[in-house]
């Protein structure tokens, strides 16, 4: 054995690594040579619209914005029922012409105000869903990449980028399971780390 250690030691002083090393970079070679080369299928919209974590992304955004959404629908319908209001008073003459022009002033502010709450309502609502989406793509492709590599395969290709193909290479199913595993993990982390300690 202590010949050996020497061996190598003096290769190595000796720039003769490389030639010790060979027959094993060879080898190694061989073998991955000799296992077929490995194609799979991912279907990705079925994973964005399905994936627990698409779910539970959906529904973030659904209890941050709807209830800001159902408010400025409100104010739309307040300002609408009064303006319909103050047309009938007009109408029937039944409104001083200094009330008149008040409360139309009040109306084009309260209009001019909701408009402007809701083009910041769109803005928001659009930057959360794409980011939402960014994170849940990345999600997405760390995990087709994870199964890949589980299940030894060369090249992953999506839906759009092949013209037919046969069931034996679609993984979508798998890199689903793997999402879903993924996902209850991360929910029971959650769960642990929101229980108060007992003391």
């Amino acid at each position: 054995m202590n010949g050996l250690l020497t061996f190598i030691q003096q290769a190595v002083r000796h720039g003769l690594l490389a030639v010790l090393l060979l027959p094993a970079l060879v080898l190694a070679e061989n073998n991955a040579a000799e296992r077929p080369f490995r194609i799979a299928i991912v279907d990705v919209s079925v994973l964005l619209e399905n994936s627990p974590q698409s779910k539970a992304a959906n529904e973030k955004l659904k209890s941050t914005f709807v209830p800001r959404e159902e408010s400025l629908n409100q104010e739309q319908q307040a300002i609408q029922r009064l303006e319909e209001a103050l047309t009938l008073r007009i109408d029937a003459g039944t409104i001083s012409e200094v009330d008149k022009l008040e409360q139309q002033r009040e109306l084009r502010d309260r209009k001019r105000k909701n408009v402007r709450a809701l083009e910041d309502f769109r803005e928001e609502v659009r930057t959360a869903r794409d980011l939402a989406v960014d994170s849940l793509q990345s999600q997405i492709v760390l995990a087709i990449g994870e199964v890949r590599e589980t299940e030894q395969i060369d090249v992953v290709l999506r839906e759009s980028d092949y013209i037919v193909a046969s069931n034996r290479i679609e993984i979508t199913s798998k890199v689903m399971q793997h999402l879903e595993q993924k996902f209850q993990a991360d929910q029971a982390t959650a769960t642990s780390a929101e229980t108060p300690r007992k003391e």
